[in-house]
């Protein structure tokens, strides 16, 4: 089958699957609010207020008056109201939404902080602030392009290695910066779950959880064990391999990042941080919708929209459009109305939208190529220090310190 067929076929598959995961979302949802009646009918309409009568608006002169009495209630006796879009949307908070914004924004730093660490690891000097651009500039393309969350780590892998001469470590450790920030997302939701009451819903996703750590453990066990390898995977076989140069230069590049443990164990607790700090603002964003939950609830809206995160990040449709949807829709039910749910997916994505847009001048000058001065340095340059810095401060850029990712 040719190339361009095949990638016919895998666009046709994204599509429908997205096209379905947003059907089934869509079920429920509707433009206006809906007051579910005693006997099992239904008012539709704009509710005006709720605290008494439920007056609705149902024609622009029109507003009825539904006593308590004749509006159903659920199991914990609350009134059955489904609030639609327009109500959703209404009723946003936009200096909540805009604290989210606030709160999202910073991470593009941590997330070249981390970056830059992990590429000393492979003495590969990187200045910060070219990592900022790198990272900020791959995140805009993360919506501009059909290819979804993988178009960021294509754009950095490629640009990095104009950075350097060691092309093949630079696009490993785009690699293995994806994984440790999928490694340690996974690892905190399942402590969240392992420490949650067993009549907890998060007791639904623990087994599925600690099986996903467990078998990490048991993959790295494997990849780092000497006899394991040559038993599971012979040289002979590995040596006959068209690219076996290749593979013996990324294979040395992961065992080079585990051999440097203050690099890796700082890039995994910043990696945390970051991360709590984007699930934050995502909850925020729930607030701001009108999301029931508070401070005790905030464990299980992080696994939930890190279990979102997850979802995003497989291949599929373009920032998980319809599948994010439908995983919140399954986990936020208790908290919100399907359309709050659905509106809450897509303003966490404007939000992260809205921090990437400054990626579009970094993509639109060609401001994250090297300079020529720079370019002049790396090439056959010596090998930097692999020690993690402890600040801002203590960057690769011997000329000034810049102090500024799921």
């Amino acid at each position: 089958m040719a190339p361009r067929t095949r990638q016919r076929i895998f666009n046709v598959l994204r599509i429908t699957l997205c096209a379905a995961a947003l059907w089934i979302v869509v079920q429920g949802v509707t433009l206006n609010d809906r007051v579910h009646l005693v006997g099992g009918g239904e008012q539709a309409g704009i509710v005006l207020d709720d605290s008494g009568p439920i007056r609705v608006r149902v024609a622009p002169e029109e507003v009825v008056a539904i006593p308590l009495e004749d509006v159903a209630r659920d199991e914990q006796g609350d009134l059955r109201i489904t609030y639609g879009l327009r109500t959703a949307v209404r009723d946003m908070n936009g200096w909540l939404f805009l604290l989210a914004v606030g709160i999202y924004f910073p991470i593009i730093f941590l997330q070249a902080w981390r970056f830059q660490w992990v590429l000393r690891a492979q003495d590969i000097g990187l200045r910060y602030w070219q990592a900022v651009k790198l990272s900020i500039a791959g995140n805009f393309l993360n919506f501009a392009t059909p290819l979804g969350s993988n178009a960021g780590d294509v754009f950095k892998a490629y640009f990095l290695s104009l950075h350097t001469d060691r092309k093949t470590e630079a696009v490993t450790t785009v690699f293995l910066d994806r994984v440790i920030g999928l490694a340690t997302l996974l690892s905190v939701v399942a402590v969240i779950t392992l420490v949650s009451p067993s009549d907890s819903r998060l007791a639904i996703v623990r087994p599925y959880l600690l099986f996903a750590v467990g078998l990490g453990i048991v993959l790295i066990f494997a990849y780092f064990s000497p006899p394991l390898r040559r038993w599971v995977v012979p040289r002979r076989w590995i040596q006959r391999l068209p690219a076996y140069d290749h593979l013996q230069r990324i294979d040395r590049s992961a065992h080079k990042l585990a051999g440097h443990k203050p690099i890796l164990i700082g890039a995994v607790v910043l990696t945390a941080i970051l991360q709590a700090m984007a699930v934050t603002a995502y909850f925020t964003v729930a607030k701001s919708l009108g999301m029931r939950g508070g401070l005790p609830e905030f464990p299980e809206y992080y696994t939930y929209f890190s279990t979102g995160v997850l979802v995003q990040s497989l291949p599929g449709p373009p920032q998980g459009l319809g599948t994010v949807e439908l995983t919140f829709k399954f986990f936020l039910a208790p908290f919100g109305s399907p359309a709050q749910i659905v509106c809450v997916a897509f303003a966490i994505r404007l939000m992260v939208l809205l921090c990437a847009l400054p990626g579009l001048f970094v993509a639109l000058t060609g401001s994250y190529r090297p300079s020529q001065a720079e370019g002049d340095n790396t090439q056959g340059a010596p090998a930097t220090t692999a020690a993690a810095p402890t600040s801002p401060a203590q960057s690769s850029n011997p000329e000034s310190a810049v102090v500024a990712r799921g």
